[in-house]
């Protein structure tokens, strides 16, 4: 039997480091001997998986010895590979997906590992389901991921795939089965069906491990033009056309993986598995929110016309946009049919409220059109593009009428530290000549105005505008912490009060929490309720 290219097998370049785990065997494991013995077993073991006849104690224990001996195996064949770089003939030869053999496991993954070997942490709680076959994490090196997965990513170490083990033996030669877990529940062996082993928690601990994008997030709210590299709409799994987008947009400071324990939750679930795929666009959050927002709205449109360019998927129309924090304002300003009122004359704005913003944007710049039009005009245009035509909208903490902490000195002097990018203050001040007011005589204390933190304050020109952007009409939701109180509607998550988060319309509900509300188990449950319900639909929909 040859190598069959196991010598690329798990071999983790530019996994380096903690990001993946080493592999490690104890020496009373080693020798060849040791991986004979073991294919012995396993096939024995497989050949009785498949007898209908048994009894339940019976049958439980073999899955149990089946798995603890394909463990070792797997463990085997990785350790010699990666430590001890050996070219010995691979014990079996592998399977992806069951669509074709792999000659080289090279072709497809960089290294696969056994979740057993992955120790959490970020994640608050590890799910696994019991059954049959060796949970593993494939790592799925950065070159590969949109030419072969048709998968977005920021420009990180890679993504992961989901995957199961099992060692079948068709026509007695051994074949190592690797079986994406997220599409599928279970597997044939002879004339039996066994649900399939699965750790949803590892691969999703890893993933962000690999992506990087915790390390800016204080990058991207002082220096933005930092991280452009993370950011983006990225997706960890591969592009499935039946199931239904989920996006989720982080807040203030912080990075899309802050939904990681929400996504690990919500995990547990076969039917959201199996209809649902989780978006998470990333951004530097320095930047003030319409501009952000219009990233987002352009970010949504270039991956629907990638995926579904002749607009006939319903699934695009069924998804679920989702905000926390300052993520919903993005959210809720890209549901606007006309986000360009943004940009109109708020008759209250001065003087009672003296914002040099409301100044500069309700003169003739709000209406006139604008030269160097190749150049974005990143102030004015972005406004024009299409609303994001969702199916349902979650809103978490969302400082809908601002956040009075904004106003907060210490808080205030984090915007003066902030650094916009340069190619929006050179577009800022392209247009100065067109101006002949506050711009000319306080550039300065304008353009300080288009940072996160300035428009996050309850007197700030887009809080005040927001309240005017006519909404598309959508299933809405709130989720809102009041820490445990139980005051509503006096009630605040320690960041927003409940007199900003609360909106007047669609469903609403209080979960004992900070403003870190997406982490709080309640959550998970609300958004499982809201999932069911968009699959409610759809099924509603497909029936009629």
């Amino acid at each position: 039997m040859r190598w069959m290219g196991c010598a690329l097998l798990l071999l983790a370049v530019g996994c380096e480091g903690p990001l993946v785990p080493r592999p490690r065997l104890a020496r009373a494991q080693r020798g060849e001997q040791v991986v004979v013995s073991l294919m012995d077993q396993l096939r024995a073991d497989w050949e009785l998986l498949g007898h209908v006849k048994m009894e339940a104690d019976e049958r439980q224990a073999l899955i149990a010895r089946y798995n603890r001996n394909l463990l070792r195996l797997v463990r085997h064949v990785r350790y010699d590979v990666l430590v001890r770089k050996q070219q010995l003939p691979c014990p079996f030869e592998l399977e992806q997906g069951g669509t074709r053999l792999i000659r080289h496991l090279g072709e497809v993954f960089d290294d696969i590992v056994p979740t057993a070997d992955v120790q959490l942490e970020e994640l608050e709680e590890r799910y696994v389901v019991p059954g049959l076959g060796v949970p593993m994490v494939g790592v799925i090196p950065a070159v590969k991921l949109k030419r072969d997965f048709g998968i977005a990513s920021f420009r990180a170490r890679g993504s992961v795939s989901m995957l199961t083990g099992v060692l079948d033996f068709p026509g007695g030669k051994p074949v190592m089965r690797l079986i994406p877990r997220r599409q599928n529940e279970d597997v044939r062996v002879g004339r039996m069906r066994y649900q399939l082993a699965g750790d949803f928690s590892a691969a999703i601990e890893l993933y962000w491990r690999l992506t990087r994008v915790q390390k800016d997030r204080f990058l991207g709210l002082l220096r933005p033009q930092h991280v452009r590299n993370t950011t983006g709409l990225v997706c960890m799994e591969r592009y499935d056309p039946h199931k239904i987008p989920v996006v989720l947009v982080h807040g203030l400071a912080s990075s899309a993986d802050t939904f990681a324990n929400l996504v690990n939750r919500l995990m547990r679930e076969p039917e959201i598995r199996r209809n649902f795929q989780f978006w998470y666009y990333n951004y530097p959050t320095g930047l003030a929110w319409p501009i952000s927002a219009a990233g987002y709205r352009a970010a949504l449109r270039r991956t629907r016309d990638h995926f579904d360019p002749q607009r006939r998927n319903l699934n695009w129309e069924r998804m679920v946009v989702v905000g926390h924090s300052m993520g919903g304002l993005i959210t809720r300003c890209s549901q606007s049919a006309q986000p360009w009122k943004l940009l109109e004359h708020t008759p209250d704005s001065s003087p009672r409220y003296p914002d040099a913003l409301s100044s500069f944007l309700s003169g003739e710049y709000a209406n006139r059109s604008l030269p160097h039009s190749r150049r974005g005009d990143s102030l004015r245009l972005p406004s024009f593009l299409d609303p994001v035509r969702a199916g349902r909208v979650v809103y978490m903490a969302t400082p809908h009428r601002g956040a009075p902490i904004a106003r907060n000195r210490l808080v205030l002097l984090f915007n003066h530290l902030v650094y916009l990018p340069q190619t929006l203050v050179q577009e800022f001040f392209s247009i100065a000549t067109l101006q002949q007011d506050n711009l000319l005589i306080h550039p300065g204390k304008i353009l300080e105005q288009f940072t996160s933190i300035r428009q996050l304050s309850p007197d700030s020109y887009f809080i005040r505008a927001l309240s005017r952007l006519p909404l598309r009409e959508v299933p809405t939701y709130s989720i809102i912490g009041d820490r445990g109180l139980n005051n509503s509607p006096l009630s605040s998550d320690g960041i927003v009060p409940y007199w900003s988060s609360h909106i007047s319309w669609g469903a609403e509900d209080i979960v004992p929490s900070d403003h870190h509300v997406q982490d709080a188990k309640e959550t998970a449950d609300v958004f499982v309720r809201i999932l069911r319900g968009a699959l409610h639909d759809r099924n509603l929909h497909a029936k009629h």
